[in-house]
């Protein structure tokens, strides 16, 4: 606004000074000392007062540059957070399941964890296989496996420590035998006498082997040896005191044991 206006103040300083240079013309006055002594002075004001001006513009120029620097903020000040999850820590995503080591070579173990199973390629795994190097566990042991995941990454940190004996483990128990007429064992016994009903299911990769359903603490049934193929034994226990209780027995191809003990879970 005030550069405007000191350009309009110009343009009237000069007009005035043409207007003065040319009156002596188109009024017929002959030179004037006097008036050519104003005419000097008016020349001599234009060039002084465009100086002036122009210096005016510069220094208000100058001046608003300088504020605009003080005013506009660096980009870091504007965003102070460049990544929010630097900010809000979000926990990792923590589950827990029960697995069993059915191979041991060496120091290596693989443990089966059934609730982990993944589907690949539209079909699902009969179990999902940890392998765990300098492990600790003896074969057939149960085991927890302990599953941290970062919800930003994706990223996983799998550990597993040794099964906690609890009440429910200590009351029930699964075991699979094999027999001398070439059948395959399942024996379920609950020592509190509280179970409702047992659904037992046997499946390997292809399809579902057996199923039945029993409402007693305690049974025997014995279905035709499969050990051939790579196969789960699953039992869902519907139980007066514990609620819902799920467990199972993986048992690999050519696996030579005579009993495997099934782990038990909520």
């Amino acid at each position: 606004m005030i550069g405007k206006l000191v350009i309009v103040g110009i343009i009237i300083a000069a007009i005035a000074v043409v207007a003065y240079s040319q009156q002596d013309k188109i009024l017929g006055i002959k030179d004037n000392p006097t008036i050519n002594n104003v005419k000097e002075d008016l020349g001599d004001l234009k060039d002084t007062t465009v100086k002036r001006v122009t210096h005016e513009v510069d220094k208000t120029t100058n001046a608003v540059g300088d504020k605009i620097d003080d005013v506009v903020p660096e980009v870091e000040k504007l965003n102070p957070i460049p990544k929010i999850e630097q900010t809000i820590a979000i926990p990792p995503i923590k589950e827990t399941h029960q697995g069993q080591v059915y191979e041991k070579d060496g120091d290596t173990c693989q443990i089966s964890v059934p609730k982990m199973a993944k589907t690949i390629n539209g079909v699902k795994e009969l179990t999902h296989t940890i392998t765990l190097p300098d492990c600790k566990f003896d074969k057939n042991e149960p085991v927890q496996v302990t599953v941290l995941t970062d919800p930003n990454t994706g990223h996983q940190n799998i550990s597993v420590d040794p099964f906690s004996q609890n009440k429910i483990y200590d009351t029930l128990q699964l075991t699979t035998t094999k027999n001398a007429d070439n059948t395959v064992g399942i024996h379920y016994e609950d020592s509190s006498g509280k179970t409702i009903k047992v659904t037992v299911t046997l499946r390997n990769s292809d399809k579902q082997l057996f199923t039945g359903e029993f409402f007693a603490s305690k049974f025997d049934t014995n279905v035709n040896d499969i050990t051939d193929t790579p196969h789960v034994i699953e039992m869902i226990v519907e139980h007066s005191e514990y609620g819902t209780i799920s467990s199972s027995v993986y048992n690999p191809q050519g696996n030579k044991e005579n009993t495997i003990y099934g782990v038990f879970s909520k």
